[in-house]
C-alpha cells in the first residue's frame, strides 16, 4: 500500500481519494483553494463516491496545506485544472524529492510545465507524468461526496521526457491501470474534451449565458447538428494526427449518440453532469486556452490547416471577452515555437 497525496478537492480529487482510501492506501487530500470543500471533507471524515462507482474510504489527512501533504507522500496525484499547473508546480518544487513521482490527471501537456519548473529548482530528475484525459467525469455532490459519471477504465499515460512513460505506468500501478503511450500525442489530445466541450460551448453559447448557471450540456445541448460539428472537428484532428505519425482516438459521435439515447443506462449518471453554467466555466476557460489552443499550435507546426478549431478559439475568445491564445498553452508559450514538424515528432516520441 502507498502513501499518496491527492492535490485538488474538486469532484475528481474527492472521488479518487475515496477510491484509493477504500483500497487501504494512506491518502492525504489537499487543496489550497477549494476551502469550503476541504472543510466539508474534514468534517465528514469519510469520503464517499456515488454514480458508476460506489465506495467509501477514510483519508489519513485532509488539509489546505499542500506542502504538509506532499512531505508525507510517496506518490503525488494532481487533480487540479490546467490553469493551476504553474502554481501547483511552483508549490511542489521546493518540497518534492527524486524518490517521489507526480501524476497529473488530464494533463494537457502539464508535464512539460512541471518538468521545466522542477528543472529550474534542481529537481529535473523527479518523474512527472500525465494521463490521457481525466480519470473520470465527477462532481462534488455533498460533504465529502462525489458522483462519478462513467465507468472506471484504464488510461493512457505519458511523461516528460516521454521516454519515462513506462516507468510512470509502473510507479503508479497501484493508483490506476495505466498504459504507456508511444508518443505524447497519444495522450495530449485524445480525451473527448478537445472536441465535445469546445463544440458544445460554441453551439450553445447564448443558452449558456441565459441559463443562470443551470445549463447542462449533455442533457440540454446535444443534437444531430452537434454531432455533425464533432465529426468535422474530428476530421481536422485526424489529419493532424496523421501528419504527426500517430492515430487519433475514435470520433466522439458514438459516445454522444449513446448519451442522447435516454434509454441507454450506460450514460445515466453522465447525463447529470452539470455545466457549463456560464462563459466562465472551465469547459471554456480551461479547455479552450489550455487544450484547444495547444492543439491548434501543434497543427500549425505540423503544417495542417484547422479552420474549424481556429474558429472555435476565435468565437469563444470573443464571447468571453478574452484572448485565449495569448493567455493559454501553445508551443510558442512553451518556448517551442521554432520547432519543425520533424523536431516536434521527435520531442513527443517515447
Amino acid at each position: 500500500m502507498k502513501k499518496i497525496a491527492v492535490i485538488g478537492a474538486g469532484g475528481t480529487g474527492v472521488a479518487l481519494s475515496a477510491i484509493l482510501a477504500s483500497k487501504g492506501h494512506e491518502v492525504y487530500l489537499t487543496d489550497s483553494l477549494n476551502q469550503t470543500v476541504v472543510e466539508a471533507a474534514q468534517e465528514a471524515g469519510v469520503l464517499r463516491t456515488k454514480g458508476t462507482k460506489v465506495c467509501e474510504g477514510r483519508p489519513a489527512l485532509v488539509t489546505s496545506n499542500i506542502e504538509e501533504a506532499v512531505r508525507r507522500a510517496e506518490l503525488i496525484v494532481c487533480c487540479t485544472i490546467s490553469n493551476r499547473d504553474e502554481e501547483i508546480a511552483r508549490t511542489l518544487a521546493p518540497v518534492v524529492t527524486k524518490d517521489q513521482a507526480v501524476l497529473v490527471g488530464a494533463g494537457n501537456g502539464a508535464t512539460i510545465v512541471y518538468h521545466k519548473i522542477f528543472e529550474e529548482a534542481g529537481k529535473g530528475d523527479v518523474l512527472t507524468a500525465e494521463t490521457a484525459g481525466n480519470f473520470f467525469p465527477a462532481r462534488v455532490t455533498g460533504a465529502g461526496e462525489s458522483t462519478i459519471g462513467l465507468p472506471l477504465a484504464p488510461k493512457g499515460v505519458t511523461s516528460f521526457p516521454p521516454q519515462r512513460a513506462a516507468e510512470a505506468a509502473e510507479r503508479f500501478a497501484e493508483v490506476w491501470e495505466l498504459n504507456p503511450c508511444g508518443s505524447m500525442m497519444d495522450a495530449l489530445f485524445n480525451g473527448p474534451n478537445l472536441i465535445c466541450h469546445s463544440a458544445g460551448c460554441i453551439l450553445n453559447a447564448s443558452a449558456i449565458s441565459r441559463s443562470g448557471g443551470k445549463f447542462c450540456l449533455f442533457t440540454d445541448g446535444l443534437s444531430e447538428g452537434f454531432l455533425n460539428v464533432t465529426d468535422a472537428l474530428w476530421g481536422e484532428k485526424a489529419r493532424v494526427y496523421e501528419a504527426m505519425g500517430c492515430k487519433p482516438s475514435p470520433a466522439p459521435r458514438g459516445m454522444l449518440a449513446g448519451v442522447m439515447d435516454v434509454q441507454n443506462e450506460d450514460y445515466r449518471y453522465f447525463r447529470l453532469m452539470d455545466g457549463p453554467g456560464s462563459l466562465e466555466h472551465r469547459y471554456i476557460t480551461e479547455d479552450v486556452p489550455y487544450l484547444t489552443c495547444f492543439f491548434v499550435s501543434v497543427a500549425h507546426a505540423a503544417g495542417v490547416k484547422v479552420p474549424l478549431f481556429e474558429g472555435v478559439v476565435g468565437l469563444l475568445s470573443a464571447a468571453a471577452g478574452r484572448d485565449f491564445t495569448a493567455e493559454g498553452r501553445t508551443l510558442e508559450n512553451l518556448g517551442w515555437g521554432d520547432l519543425s514538424r520533424e523536431e516536434l515528432i521527435r520531442r513527443f516520441k517515447a
